[in-house]
């Protein structure tokens, strides 16, 4: 896949990539509009030590003992562990301890912050009575430490005490903490920032897995891939069209473009041996073969040619009703060939000029044997004669058999894909069918194409009116 292909799976699937998106950030939002305030304060305490061990003091201050001896003077409802999880301690050189305590309760941090630094101070200060009466046990215990002195008179020595004072840590508060006023900082703009860009990556993941997973055709290479021939046309999808006639005196619009540039391949499909008479077909119902056939015969007709469009969906036929004929009573196709009526008889006159009708008539029980009939292959031939170009509206590839039938006695076959609904294993079958009985496949057309598969719009801004440059 290409920049392209990205490009236009994320325009085919927008809203999937929007409601990802707004899901996501969400969800990273609204979790803040639930998280109360935090309010942080902090306290100073000097540590007066002639071995100061500051990383040691900061690890006692955030000690589960100290913060015990903190919810029992304060008469906290929590566990030393959640205490511990909103202290911080950090050494700051050379003899200063500065000790943060956040907490949604402003007074409740500013108390915390006091008590946990007094009891700090008063816990260093029993360590340290501690460590003088230990001191000086051990003092007493000791017999004096003799030198050598040779400067004496008596002996040549003298004996001296060595004073082992330990000289303890002593600790004070140079700062208390006061009320904060305002809360940290909240999160939420980054919340929404962070969800915002992983929604639209995990969007466009989403959008790219569904597409591999949607088996439909969307892309000349795959309607090429699977039917072995080359796309001869791709129409632009509108709505309002695409069940009716375009209007080819309409020279601004991207349809009529389309239906043009298809005349225009299907004329030099083959240079040497250009098809007249052609078969347009869809692998399963509702897939508009019909209309684009009708399309067709009207564009070949804009270009002076005399056409005649059949109908041959001799079960649900659509082709005149949409121009406005009765096609399933009277005279028809099915009326030729059983006999019941003449060619010449049955061929109607269309309000286009050079183009004619042959409707399905009345609907027979047996279509697919009259349409393989002898009779079939003399009507075949006596249209090839009257007129440039035949364009047969077949029924569905897949359903039945009576398109395949009719290629097999025509000059090949157009297979109609719907953008977005022709399943591409469906396409592929349409294809074995028709070669299956020795048709030859002119091309596909793929119709309803979104903006992107072919760039119906570069027609529509080619003729924009350029802004005059200045020179």
């Amino acid at each position: 896949m290409d920049i392209q292909d990205y490009v236009r799976i994320v325009k085919e699937r927008w809203k999937l990539v929007a409601i990802t998106v707004v899901v996501v950030t969400l969800g990273a939002f609204i979790p803040t509009l639930f998280t109360k305030p935090v309010y942080q304060t902090s306290t100073l305490l000097y540590v007066s030590s002639t071995q100061p061990r500051l990383a040691t003091y900061a690890e006692l201050l955030t000690g589960k003992k100290l913060a015990q001896r903190t919810i029992d003077e304060l008469g906290l409802d929590m566990t030393p562990a959640e205490l511990v999880a909103n202290v911080k301690a950090t050494p700051v050189p050379e003899l200063l301890l500065h000790v943060k305590v956040q907490d949604t309760s402003p007074e409740r941090a500013r108390d915390i912050a006091d008590t946990l630094s007094a009891q700090f101070v008063s816990m260093m200060d029993e360590l340290a009575a501690t460590d003088i009466e230990a001191a000086a046990a051990n003092k007493d215990a000791q017999p004096p430490q003799v030198l050598a002195n040779p400067g004496t008179a008596e002996s040549g020595y003298s004996i001296t005490m060595e004073d082992p004072d330990p000289k303890p840590a002593r600790v004070s508060i140079e700062q208390n903490a006061t009320v904060p006023t305002d809360p940290l900082p909240t999160s939420e703009n980054r919340n929404v920032v962070l969800g915002l860009a992983v929604g639209l990556l995990l969007g466009i993941a989403l959008a790219v897995i569904r597409d591999w997973l949607d088996a439909t055709v969307k892309d000349r290479r795959a309607v090429e891939g699977q039917i072995g021939a080359p796309l001869t046309g791709i129409t632009p999808d509108d709505t309002e069209l695409s069940r009716g006639v375009v209007d080819m005196s309409d020279a601004t619009s991207p349809l009529g473009a389309a239906y043009r540039q298809l005349r225009t391949n299907l004329q030099f499909a083959d240079a040497a041996n250009p098809p007249h008479v052609i078969v347009v077909a869809s692998p399963s119902p509702g897939e508009d073969s019909d209309v684009t056939a009708l399309n067709l015969g009207v564009a070949l007709a804009a270009a002076g040619q005399t056409v005649c469009v059949v109908e041959a969906d001799l079960r649900k036929p659509l082709v005149a009703s949409t121009l406005g004929i009765q096609g399933a009573t009277g005279a028809g196709l099915s009326s030729v060939l059983s006999g019941d009526a003449e060619l010449a008889d049955a061929i109607r006159t269309t309000t286009f000029d050079h183009l004619s009708l042959l409707p399905s008539g009345p609907l027979p029980a047996n279509p697919s044997e009259l349409l393989g009939s002898a009779t079939a292959r003399t009507v075949v031939a006596t249209l090839r004669d009257r007129f440039d170009y035949v364009v047969f509206a077949g029924a569905p590839l897949l359903p039945v058999t009576d398109s395949a039938v009719l290629s097999a006695i025509s000059d090949g076959a157009l297979i109609v894909a719907r953008y977005g609904k022709t399943k591409r294993q469906h396409l592929a079958e349409g294809a074995d069918i028709l070669r299956g009985v020795g048709a030859t496949i002119v091309g596909g057309v793929l119709v309803g194409a979104r903006e992107g598969t072919r760039g119906p719009d570069t027609f529509r801004e080619y003729l924009q009116p350029q802004s005059a440059s200045t020179v």
